[in-house]
């Protein structure tokens, strides 16, 4: 795949021949079409790949803004937070043998980096589908943390296969966020996840995996 700069008609996109033009991340690419290799088998380990990379993908995009938050400062031109968030699952949280494979919540990131990690962090369910996650503030002088550096929380729930995050809305400071969890949550088990981002978004810590909770019901109301 080449690229290539911009004629006096702009980039060339879509497919002529066996030639295709894209645009991605502010350069133009042209690359040829791959030949198709009638009668060659695909081999086990190109089959393994496949699953491995598709459940990573599975799992990752759902949530593809928060792994673009959380990985920001480690992305480079042609990677994405995303990118990485997938490479790090593919690699590090899959899970059993091919073709049964899965991803292993516990082992996932949802932030990497130097940036560092708040102290003793702890999850639990508030009743109301309330999560209040917390954490201690280990700010100090010349270390990479600050008061101002943004909480990234994430529940993940892998019964109906859904996220509900939040980014910012509490700082390293506050020590807690409460994170509201849809109605029909209740009853179910969730991943907890604790990742921190610098105010500016330039370096973020490894994310906390902060094990599950059960979300709670609403309390029933006192009877007269």
């Amino acid at each position: 795949m080449g690229s290539f700069n911009r004629g006096i008609h702009g980039g060339f996109s879509g497919k002529v021949g066996n030639v295709v033009g894209a645009h991605w991340r502010g350069i133009d690419y042209m690359r040829s079409l791959p030949r198709v290799n009638k009668g060659r088998p695909v081999t086990e380990e190109q089959l393994m790949h496949r699953v491995r990379f598709a459940a990573a993908v599975v799992f990752a995009k759902p949530i593809s803004y928060v792994f673009n938050v959380g990985y920001g400062k480690l992305a480079k031109q042609k990677l994405t937070g995303y990118n990485l968030a997938v490479r790090q699952i593919y690699k590090e949280a899959i899970i059993g043998e091919h073709p049964d494979v899965s991803v292993d919540p516990a082992l996932v990131r949802i932030s990497a980096g130097d940036l560092v990690r708040p102290f003793n962090p702890s999850a639990e369910a508030l009743p109301g589908q309330v999560l209040r996650v917390s954490w201690i503030d280990n700010t100090k002088p010349r270390t990479k943390s600050d008061h101002s550096d943004q909480a990234i929380v994430v529940a993940y729930n892998a019964a109906k296969a859904e996220y509900q995050y939040d980014i910012g809305s509490a700082k390293r400071l506050d020590e807690e966020l409460l994170l509201e969890l849809p109605d029909y949550f209740a009853g179910d088990e969730v991943h907890v996840y604790l990742g921190m981002v610098s105010k500016t978004g330039g370096i973020a810590c490894n994310s906390l995996y902060l094990g599950t909770v059960v979300v709670a019901a609403d309390e029933p109301e006192p009877g007269p």
